[in-house]
């Protein structure tokens, strides 16, 4: 699985990671709460961020380990 990591804009650091057919990105809110993303492959990580379906938080905690430490946001 590929990923990247960014913090654009002053926005709160947000991870791409990607499979065969999707792209998965998950997005630190405000309130140290977080949320994952979840769209083709084909499209851009802002595109999955602002427009994707959001998964299941057992899903994203095993994709994302790395944000384990924050609250999953409802």
């Amino acid at each position: 699985m590929e990923d990247e990591t960014n913090k654009m804009n002053n926005q709160k650091l947000f991870m791409s990671k990607t499979d065969n057919i999707y792209r998965y990105v998950a997005v630190e809110g405000a309130v140290k709460d977080w949320a994952c993303y979840v769209g083709s492959i084909i499209d851009s990580v802002e595109k999955v961020r602002n427009y994707g379906d959001k998964i299941s938080e057992t899903r994203a905690r095993k994709l994302f380990p790395e944000f384990n430490h924050l609250r999953w946001r409802p």
